[in-house]
């Protein structure tokens, strides 16, 4: 009998062994570096203070708010060689409420863009628009200039705000484009009205439509221009994948990468590669609420590739191609050089929509891989559906 109990404890003791062995194994297999998945927080690169409106996260410079109510203010002017020809109701009703309303459809609700507008009357500026040179590259201190006549003109009291808007009479074709003024706004008494002020012009009348207020507002959120500033075509850098690119692209959403530093979308809508080896992940559209809008592949402390589901839907309903757009961020690339690019899965295609890179995406239905040159990191759209698609990433 006692021979029999001990040979019992010998067994149990080896199925101990056993079962402390596999746990071992088993949190060894867990913890192997082949797994590339990291908590997003790795992948949140921090803005770089040194670059201008860097597209990093947590950039500094007074921006308006991203979440909550942006709150605005918008006054009309006039000039003696441009005198208004319309009532100021109609070039309020001209930006408003279809900009607002893009705003709370491409923020899933998280933004309210309010506006008060004193429609009045016309405030008629102290000097000819045509005095103003207004041309691309406008200094700063002219800019504060005609900002500042515009505040003397009203010559009423604004409650501190966070964007002051500057509408001219579109007769005033030598207000030619419409800048965001990025310092503080204040009289030329001192007394602080605004944070930043966009100052439209005659593209917004002519070209950009109600639209331009979505992009310059974005600078006053401290988002960056995506087209470039040495005079290349529009889309050199993004095709019409955002409205801080081409204005009037046929997907011009705002990116996963931007709405997630702008709190539009949360950490667990986001999946972080920051290693070696595979995973698959289920992206939803971008252009629907909840879901996961973005994989962000890790490459070092300031580069980043992103992943995200385009379809032809909500804002981007006049996209020519669908898919899974794949795109870098560079949070050390200024505004204007190119911070984001998008990268085309379909070279030598032509494009759609007047820009090549307009059919940039990943699909079953075209090209399903692409390997990024000189990044080790390879994305392949496995399946599709109408609710997503299911990608996986290969990073070596």
């Amino acid at each position: 009998m006692a021979d029999i109990a001990g040979l019992f404890r010998a067994m149990l003791r080896g199925l101990a062994w056993y079962a402390i062995s596999t746990s071992i194994l088993v949190s060894a297999s867990a913890a192997s570096p082949t797994e590339p998945r990291a908590d997003v927080s790795a992948c949140k690169l921090a803005a770089n203070s040194n670059v201008y409106l860097s597209a990093g996260f947590g950039y500094e410079l007074n921006c308006a708010p991203s979440t909550g109510t942006l709150n605005a203010f918008m006054l009309f002017v006039d000039f003696s060689d441009a005198p208004a020809i319309e009532a100021p109701q109609s070039l309020h009703d001209f930006f408003l409420p279809a900009a607002a309303e893009w705003y709370a459809t491409s923020s899933y609700g998280a933004l309210t863009l309010n506006v008060t507008a004193d429609t009045s009357r016309f405030h008629r500026m102290p000097v000819t628009a045509a005095s103003y040179g207004w041309a691309r590259g406008l200094s700063y201190e002219t800019h504060q200039t005609y900002i500042q006549d515009a505040l003397a003109a009203y010559g009423k009291t604004i409650p501190p705000t966070d964007v002051l808007y500057v509408v001219p009479t579109a007769n005033a074709a030598a207000i030619s484009f419409s800048p965001t003024f990025m310092g503080d706004v204040k009289t030329r008494a001192g007394v602080y009205v605004a944070k930043k002020s966009v100052t439209f012009g005659l593209d917004a009348y002519k070209t950009w439509k109600y639209l331009v207020l979505n992009h310059e507002t974005g600078h006053t959120m401290c988002l960056p221009d995506y087209y470039p500033f040495n005079g290349s075509a529009t889309g050199l850098f993004i095709g019409g994948w955002d409205l801080m690119g081409l204005i009037s692209g046929p997907s011009p959403d705002y990116f996963a990468w931007d709405k997630w530093r702008l709190g539009w979308l949360s950490d667990t809508q986001i999946e972080c590669v920051a290693g070696a080896g595979s995973s698959t992940h289920t992206l939803t559209p971008l252009e629907k609420v909840g879901g996961l809008k973005a994989v962000v592949i890790k490459h070092n402390n300031t580069d980043v590739l992103v992943a995200e589901l385009r379809t032809a839907s909500g804002l981007n309903s006049a996209s020519c191609s669908t898919g899974v757009l794949l795109y870098t961020v560079s949070t050390t690339t200024a505004t204007g050089e190119g911070p984001v690019r998008v990268l085309d899965a379909t070279p030598g295609s032509g494009g759609c929509a007047g820009d090549r890179l307009n059919d940039a995406p990943l699909s079953l239905k075209g090209t399903s891989t692409y390997s990024v040159p000189g990044w080790g990191a390879k994305v392949t759209v496995t399946s599709e559906s109408g609710d997503g698609a299911q990608i996986r990433v290969d990073v070596s």
